[in-house]
């Protein structure tokens, strides 16, 4: 049997997951032994990613409550926001992919890389964030961009939590 889709189950469960009301995810933080995420299931992860940008999107529009107005002017300024950290997002799935890959045979030199890598990407999602600020208060009302973002935060968190669940510790 191969072992290709229940990899990619995995990876697509971790991702929907991603996507779930905060709610859910009180249970106990636990250490994982990663799962093989190599670039065999590039494809799947990239469909995956595909529905939770979707279901995040779904979530933002029922959170902020848009007037039609602001809706109009909002949405084209978000997709391109989501465009932008969606290639963060492909440097976020290369660097577990690579981690994965690599896990029982992580030396100290690729140890220290990967993890400058996870702290460039940290700071590129923050820096695309800080050059849409100006772009969305542009278009809505400041308690509105403020709220944008908070909601952001919040789905940010939960993805996080997701992510570091389903990912083992360095050994």
């Amino acid at each position: 049997m191969s072992t290709q889709p229940r990899h990619a189950n995995v990876v697509c469960t971790c991702l929907l997951i991603v996507m779930s009301p905060p709610l859910l995810f009180s249970q106990n933080l636990q250490v994982n032994t990663p799962t093989d995420l190599s670039s065999r299931n590039r494809d799947a992860i990239n469909v995956t990613r595909d529905q939770v940008r979707t279901d995040h999107k779904a979530l933002v529009a029922k959170s902020m409550n848009l007037t039609d107005s602001e809706a109009q002017a909002f949405w084209p300024v978000y997709d391109q926001y989501s465009d932008e950290l969606a290639k963060v997002s492909d440097r976020t799935i290369n660097l577990v992919t690579e981690f994965t890959d690599n896990y029982r045979n992580l030396n100290d030199s690729d140890a220290l890389r990967l993890t400058q890598e996870s702290l460039a990407v940290q700071q590129k999602r923050v820096a695309v964030r800080q050059a849409f600020v100006q772009r969305f208060a542009a278009v809505l009302p400041a308690k509105k961009v403020a709220r944008f973002f908070q909601i952001e935060r919040r789905l940010d968190a939960v993805t996080i939590l997701n992510v570091t669940q389903a990912i083992s510790l360095v050994e």
